[in-house]
């Protein structure tokens, strides 16, 4: 192979190999505003308001900063940042506005 094709091969496998490789999910960090005795929880984050209703793990406390990904329709698994617990939630609203995360806390936890 010449000098000149040998670079433009290993440019082209890597370039192959970058797009093969599995996306990893969005990670993000969002803040619990409110969790209380129901088993959803409201959450800040940099994409607005987030409801999660939580199906395993330890609750966490308000002012918690939980780490993964929150996508609406979705499960997520979330860390802990406090004290490094998980727990698996479902991603019911993610809300820019607030007021449908807000309604939809109020409607299920009454």
């Amino acid at each position: 192979m010449s000098a000149f094709k040998m670079p433009l091969a290993g440019a082209a496998i890597v370039f192959g190999m970058a797009f093969s490789t599995p996306v990893m999910a969005d990670q993000q960090q969002a803040t619990v505003i409110l969790s209380q005795s129901c088993e959803y929880m409201l959450l800040n984050s940099s994409r607005g308001m987030v409801l999660v209703k939580q199906l395993d793990g330890t609750t966490p406390r308000e002012g918690d900063t939980l780490s993964g990904s929150f996508i609406a329709g979705d499960f997520s698994n979330l860390q802990n940042n406090r004290n490094q617990d998980s727990m698996q939630v479902w991603v019911d609203v993610v809300d820019p506005h607030s007021s449908k995360a807000l309604s939809q806390y109020g409607r299920y936890c009454t």
